[in-house]
């Protein structure tokens, strides 16, 4: 606390005389004294302190730059047990916000509100490089920065040998005794007080009444926040946050988010729908709904690493804790995704995406069968220049005072790709496509020599003999959804095997192609002829 400014107001006031000032009986005029008013009424002056442990009360700094503190008015502890009825003296109170507390100091005036009992308020609006000392010093665990609380009241000092005796050094009081004698000097107390017994033996009775300011001040609550801490790992530096009110608590981000089917030992997240068309279906036409999960990779020897070193720096022993836990934590989720034709990519914000940064980062996204295709081709593709369905999570702690970004990889080992397929594959609705193919000949591809008996069209999901006699044949040809994907298989194409039979016991196969969009599968004389390699 700092010493009171006093100002006298007039010395020897008679009790009648005493208006609405206070008698402070202490001879020290402390602060912490029981005060009695004209009337016989007890007052006190309050001291002030932060509200600890309440988050409906906890500093903000709010967008606009209001910032909003909470102090408790509480009873002086030398006071306690002598309350009685005695209320506290809020009238002449008045509070600023101190910048740079150890230093010259910044005050800027405070808005004090009460809000009920002795909880108050206390607003100031902050802008340019106020605001930005202030967001700069109260989110550190021991803000530079203090609440000044000036209480400015009228006493009445009884004129008592004691108080006199105790306050003749004090030129501003000593000058206000004086001064009802005319000024006349005496060179001590004892002096002074012979001549006022002799001349006055009522004066002990009376009041010098004085106008007193106390000023104190006590820390400004710091904003709920953080302080950032580095420490390298393997070459690379990576931040951690310090809770600046629970100084123990100290957050950590994983490393980065890794693609998988769900958390280890749980069921599957990553889900992978297809919706077949109304109407003709056709493979192109297909839609795809895949809902993915992206697992927090976190090295537990960097976090066991990062603990040893901030023991160091902080003086206690850290309690290591995900950045899940940690209020005012914004996060957000880039990827790339293709065009409509799957020829480019491009990052786009996923703003539907759930993220936890302990659990894990849940995202769905539709799309037509091209870009499907182009983004499942991309998961186990191991072409670093790439950049499709890999992605980042955007961190931003206190309002984007501090950024981190982390990356979401996208990417799987080839060989857990059907194993993959297999697992996120949602095998309610249909996944296979199927096209009807009419195979045809003509009679004089079965002429010899060596007369041909049977020409046989084996697709893998159906097949149609034709004969001399029976020169035409359906077929309907089905095919997965998961042999397009995994086999990489052209939708428009279908393969086939040709087997001819002949007269002299011969049997030859060869390969062919049919096409979706030719229906009719004519199968031409030189064709046939043509198909003499060996069947296996």
């Amino acid at each position: 606390m700092i010493g009171p400014t006093l100002r006298v107001v007039r010395s020897r006031a008679r009790p009648t005389e005493l208006g609405r000032a206070l008698i402070n009986p202490s001879p020290a005029l402390s602060s912490a004294a029981l005060m009695t008013d004209a009337a016989g009424a007890n007052w006190y002056l309050p001291v002030y302190a932060g509200v600890v442990g309440r988050d409906a009360f906890a500093s903000t700094l709010a967008p606009d730059g209001t910032l909003t503190l909470y102090l408790m008015a509480e009873l002086p502890t030398e006071l306690a047990g002598r309350l009685g009825t005695a209320g506290p003296v809020f009238d002449g109170t008045q509070f600023g916000l101190v910048l740079d507390a150890s230093g010259d100091g910044v005050t800027i005036p405070l808005t004090a509100t009460r809000e009920g009992g002795n909880l108050w308020r206390l607003c100031a609006r902050l802008a340019g490089a106020a605001l930005t000392r202030a967001q700069a010093a109260l989110f550190d665990a021991t803000p530079n920065v203090a609440v000044e609380i000036i209480q400015t009241l009228t006493l009445a000092a009884p004129q008592t040998e004691t108080f006199i005796t105790r306050n003749w050094a004090n030129d501003t009081l000593r000058a206000g005794l004086l001064d009802a004698f005319g000024g006349i000097p005496f060179d001590s107390a004892a002096t002074f007080l012979a001549m006022i017994g002799e001349a006055d033996p009522d004066y002990a009775r009376q009041f010098l009444v004085l106008a007193v300011s106390h000023r104190r001040r006590i820390p400004a609550p710091p904003l709920p926040g953080y302080v950032q801490w580095q420490v390298d790992w393997n070459g690379r530096a990576y931040n951690y946050y310090q809770d600046n009110q629970e100084r123990a608590r100290v957050f950590y981000l994983p490393d980065a988010f890794e693609l998988a089917r769900g958390p280890a030992d749980a069921p599957a997240v990553s889900l992978l729908q297809f919706s077949l068309p109304e109407g003709e279906p056709s493979v192109e036409r297909t839609r795809a709904t895949f809902r993915l999960f992206g697992r927090p990779v976190v090295d537990e020897g960097r976090i066991e690493h990062a603990a040893r070193s901030l023991r160091g720096k902080l003086g206690l022993t850290p309690q290591m804790v995900s950045a899940q836990d940690a209020h005012g934590v914004k996060t957000s989720l880039t990827q790339y995704l293709p065009n409509g034709q799957a020829s480019a990519s491009k990052p786009e914000l996923q703003a539907e995406a759930v993220i936890d940064l302990s659990a894990g980062v849940r995202n769905e996204v539709h799309l037509n069968f091209t870009q499907f295709r182009a983004i499942w081709s991309a998961i186990f593709s191991v072409a670093p220049e790439n950049p499709l369905f890999r992605g980042w999570i955007d961190v931003e702690v206190l309002g984007g005072r501090y950024k981190d970004r982390l990356d979401f990889s996208g990417r799987l080992p080839k060989g857990l790709e059907a194993g993959f397929f297999d697992d996120i594959l949602e095998v309610s609705t249909g996944t296979t496509h199927s096209v009807r193919f009419n195979v045809r000949t003509v009679l004089r591809a079965f002429a010899g020599p060596p007369e041909i008996l049977e020409v046989e069209v084996t697709f893998p999901s159906g097949s149609a003999a034709l004969t001399a006699s029976r020169l035409q044949g359906d077929i309907t040809v089905e095919r997965s959804i998961r042999d397009i994907i995994i086999g990489r298989q052209d939708t428009d194409t279908y393969p086939y095997r040709l087997r001819i039979v002949r007269e002299d016991g011969s049997v030859t196969c060869c390969a062919g192609t049919a096409r979706r969009d030719t229906p009719n599968l004519w199968l031409s004389v030189d064709q046939i002829r043509a198909c003499t390699g060996l069947c296996a």
